[in-house]
């Protein structure tokens, strides 16, 4: 038996155009005459539940009950593209200088200036016309494309050093490299899950953010798929994993005089 939709019908639609993106839920228009509820929220594979205060983000897929004959009227607003999702804008940002007493002036160089810029951006989540989320298919694209590349470049730069450091003194760094890392992960597990009584999949997150690694993050997402690691990941990384290992870097080499103040 075929549903009944004359009187009321259900459909899903994009939101693809700019000026619905980082609209509130409340401040949706509805068209004039045009009866509409916005009964479901799709963002990437998570189903959100609508409230006034939600902010629409490209990419999302709403669940819409609406009157038939005006479903034209009601679905152009929204943009209803998924072809919309591939353009987004970005700005490159440039370095700001740290002055810090005793030591110097510091940077946090091509990577952390960017990312300290990102984390105010994506706290205003939009400028004006400017929006500073992307879209989830984008991210998951740029992401796995990025820790392709990071893997790639590490590999060809590393080669041939990383063969002579072994000729010459054996695997002595290597031994060297993983006893700090299991330091580090350590001093984050056992203190975390015995004293603190954080959650596994919460620990794995942090301990990937505080070691800065993407490859260890996405080892923690195989073994706990609760989507946890990824968001502590997300604190941590920024601020120990990268800001804090790059000013301590450039304070220990202007301490040791490798490089002028």
């Amino acid at each position: 038996m075929r549903a009944d939709r004359r009187h009321l019908d259900c459909l899903m639609v994009y939101v693809s155009e700019s000026t619905m993106v980082g609209m509130r839920l409340a401040d949706v228009p509805h068209p004039p005459g045009c009866s509409m509820d916005i009964v479901q929220i799709r963002r990437g594979d998570a189903d959100i539940l609508p409230g006034p205060k939600l902010m629409l983000e490209f990419g999302d897929r709403l669940g819409l009950l609406i009157s038939p004959e005006n479903r034209a009227a009601i679905i152009k607003p929204f943009g209803d593209s998924v072809l919309a999702e591939a353009s987004f804008s970005f700005v490159a940002l440039g370095l700001v200088p740290i002055p810090i007493p005793g030591i110097g002036t510091v940077t946090l160089g091509l990577a952390g200036g960017p990312l300290v810029v990102s984390l105010l951006l994506g706290r205003l989540d939009r400028t004006g016309p400017l929006m500073w989320h992307l879209p989830v298919s984008a991210d998951q694209v740029l992401r796995n494309f990025g820790l392709a590349l990071l893997l790639a470049r590490v590999g060809i730069d590393s080669g041939t050093p990383f063969v002579e450091q072994v000729r010459h003194s054996g695997f002595e760094f290597i031994f060297a490299g993983m006893i700090i890392l299991l330091t580090v992960v350590l001093v984050v597990l056992l203190p975390g899950y015995f004293l603190l009584n954080i959650g596994f999949d919460d620990l794995l997150g942090t301990a990937s953010g505080a070691i800065g690694n993407p490859v260890i993050l996405g080892y923690g997402n195989l073994l706990a798929p609760t989507g946890k690691p990824e968001v502590d990941y997300a604190m941590i990384f920024p601020g120990v994993g990268t800001i804090v290992k790059i000013l301590a870097v450039q304070i220990l080499a202007v301490a040791y005089g490798i490089m002028a103040s």
